[in-house]
């Protein structure tokens, strides 16, 4: 498989957009601007190493600047430039806090303004892959799944940040954010679903995606979800326990768990995505 870059791509972009909004919203009215730093910096980091690998793809930089002279009819056009304006307004929102600018509704408005562009780059995201000739990616499910991965990883994240934070007996917004983590897990076990409904019932290339999934690719599709449940469904809470008991001691193990349970179920999940996928007329 030589899809390596777009599956870096995607996730850390992806990813990004996930920290960056439901780390404003959870620290939305925070004093210590240093809580937000440290989620501004992994989104950062997140961006750049996902804009690396999307280079990696296109083989020359400038071969994203001509593909932007079709914004008018291209959703790739649209990709780039939305992560480009995603990016630059990123870091000015790392900058903005970094130097406390301005008042913070100026801060929490460009934050929202930062997010706007974040979940427009992830529904452009997966419009790519629903206009493309690979029918397992025209159903609705593609977009349903981007945008879950973005709030499964955005949640997780930023829970076992606060829950690791120092100096804050309870930490803020954890059980939204269990809420938040269930309802993405929901939302994205409901789109795998509908989308094996839809390949039992589309074309010949979308079954013999179906076959992929059910065959070389099984235990991958499977331990996504199994590592998600664990992750988010069985972790996230058990760590809200331990904090509402005021059992801190084991509280980083639960956090890294979670985290590596919830990148091991994305990371897993976007591999059988591109691997599985049938080409019209293959």
């Amino acid at each position: 498989m030589h899809d390596w870059s777009l599956i870096l791509y995607t996730l850390c972009l992806q990813s990004a957009v996930g920290i960056y909004v439901v780390s404003r919203i959870v620290l939305w009215n925070e004093e210590s601007t240093g809580a937000r730093m440290r989620f501004l910096y992994l989104a950062l980091a997140l961006g750049v190493a996902g804009v690396i690998a999307s280079v990696t793809h296109l083989g020359y930089p400038a071969n994203a600047l001509k593909t932007m002279s079709n914004l008018g009819t291209s959703w790739l056009s649209r990709e780039i430039l939305l992560t480009a304006l995603f990016g630059a307004a990123g870091i000015g929102s790392v900058l903005l806090e970094r130097g406390a600018v301005g008042s913070v509704q100026t801060r929490n408005g460009w934050a929202a303004l930062t997010s706007l562009l974040g979940l427009g780059l992830i529904y452009v995201m997966s419009m790519i892959y629903r206009s493309s000739a690979f029918p397992a990616w025209e159903h609705v499910s593609t977009t349903l799944v981007f945008f879950a991965t973005a709030g499964l990883v955005g949640t997780a994240a930023v829970f076992a940040g606060q829950c690791v934070r120092k100096g804050e007996e309870e930490p803020r917004g954890l059980g939204g954010l269990v809420i938040g983590a269930a309802a993405m897990l929901g939302l994205q076990v409901a789109a795998l679903a509908l989308h094996g409904a839809y390949l039992g019932t589309a074309g010949p290339e979308a079954q013999a995606t179906a076959a992929l999934m059910t065959g070389q690719w099984s235990a991958l599709y499977w331990g996504q979800i199994l590592c998600l449940v664990l992750g988010a469904g069985i972790c996230m809470p058990l760590a809200w326990q331990r904090v509402m008991q005021k059992k801190a001691a084991s509280l980083p193990q639960f956090a890294g768990a979670l985290v590596a349970l919830v990148a091991l179920g994305e990371l897993a999940g976007r591999v059988v995505f591109y691997a599985t996928r049938v080409k019209i007329g293959l």
